[in-house]
């Protein structure tokens, strides 16, 4: 059978969604997560044998990169952790095995090259994105069972084999989008059904609900501010401003911790690599500095004010 689009861009696009597939569909979740983080942050100067996208996916996967030279060029690996702890139970040594350099050693943490860790913990981002991935993805097949439920008011019972196949059959044709049928009327006296729809049932808008929560609190979670409150045609100023400083503690981790590598790789190695928020994460942050500015400038303001009332009074004393 031909694929329904070969031609094209759209050549090789072609099958179901199969809600099925739990771990499929998370790892799907996961990796489009990733590329929206890949863009998280912009590097000046960063050496052609660093790739940024492949630094970002060492660092957000892996949680960490060794940043180190081989014959006269600087690299990022992953490896292994590992040597006697050092005062504070951390790592000292990392052995890298790097097929396509012939690159085969075990090498001081602190004199052969940089620890560039993803945040301060180095777990990176897959444990997050694995979380609200899995129950995101649990919640759509509730979503995907509850619409095909709708085609049908009843729990079908059966008490023989052949009245079960028959249902199967008719519950299959239901999935798939097709009218249903029985035609075997003896059926019918071995066929039983109950009532489904009920007011105990779950409502689609709660589903729904749910599933836009669940989003707004990841999205939340890696510094891009979203809106979970579905209730709501706007939010207070108050609301907004709480959702803001919440959503900036991660990432700025991640930040600092990006910034303190980059020094210490420019110092080490005479570089001059540099590194900021990038897209959406770099107008956010903007947003906020001037949303700070103005309001110290404000509270400048009311202190001066009351500094001057205090001087005119005890002047009038």
């Amino acid at each position: 059978m031909s694929r329904p689009y070969n031609w094209g861009i759209y050549n090789g696009v072609g099958g179901q969604y199969n809600y099925k597939n739990k771990d499929r569909n998370v790892q799907h979740m996961i990796a489009y997560m990733l590329n929206r983080t890949f863009k998280m942050f912009e590097y000046e100067n960063l050496p052609e044998t660093i790739p940024v996208a492949e630094f970002e996916r060492l660092l957000q996967v892996n949680g960490f990169a060794f940043v180190t030279e081989v014959e006269g060029e600087l690299y990022a690996f992953n490896g292994g952790l590992g040597g006697e702890p050092d005062v504070y139970g951390k790592p000292t040594q990392i052995t890298i095995a790097n097929p396509a350099l012939r690159f085969n050693k075990t090498l001081d943490i602190a004199s052969d090259g940089i620890l560039v860790k993803n945040d301060h913990v180095g777990i990176g981002l897959i444990p997050l994105f694995a979380r609200y991935s899995t129950i995101l993805n649990e919640n759509e097949i509730t979503m995907i069972l509850a619409t095909i439920s709708k085609r049908v008011s009843n729990l079908i019972s059966v008490s023989d084999d052949n009245t079960a196949k028959s249902a199967e059959l008719y519950l299959k044709k239901l999935v798939a989008g097709e009218l249903g049928y029985i035609m075997e009327n003896k059926l019918f006296d071995t066929l039983k059904s109950t009532q489904t729809n009920d007011s105990g049932s779950v409502r689609m808008a709660d589903l729904i609900e749910f599933q836009q929560y669940m989003k707004a609190s990841l999205f939340n979670e890696i510094g891009l501010n979203s809106n979970f409150n579905m209730k709501k045609e706007r939010l207070i100023s108050r609301e907004v401003e709480i959702n803001s400083n919440s959503i900036f503690p991660l990432v700025d981790n991640m930040l600092d911790c990006r910034l303190d590598a980059v020094e210490k790789i420019n110092r080490k190695y005479g570089t001059d690599i540099s590194v900021r928020f990038g897209s959406s994460w770099k107008y956010i942050d903007e947003m906020v500095s001037r949303q700070v500015k103005n309001d110290t400038e404000g509270l400048e303001e009311i202190v001066d004010e009351e500094v001057v009332e205090e001087v005119v009074e005890e002047q009038d004393d």
